[in-house]
């Protein structure tokens, strides 16, 4: 089902590391900006691509934008 006609719900955190995506940080940067390891920015990321069924970080933006879940 395309993201746009259903309710695509990232938890805050989910939400907050998915926008420094968008803005091209890295793990390691979004870690360090939140105070949390690469490793468990990894796993946020990896919930984020199975709530948007995206392969990769760009993939998970792209469709973000779309849904309108990112502006």
């Amino acid at each position: 089902m395309d993201l746009t006609h259903r309710v695509v719900s990232l938890s805050d955190r989910e939400l907050q590391i998915l926008t420094l995506v968008a803005e091209g940080k890295t793990n390691k940067q979004i870690g360090a900006h939140l105070y949390l390891s690469a490793a468990t920015i990894h796993s946020h990321l990896a919930k984020v691509f199975r709530k948007l069924d995206a392969n990769d970080r760009a993939h998970a933006v792209a469709k973000a934008f779309r849904a309108g879940v990112l502006q």
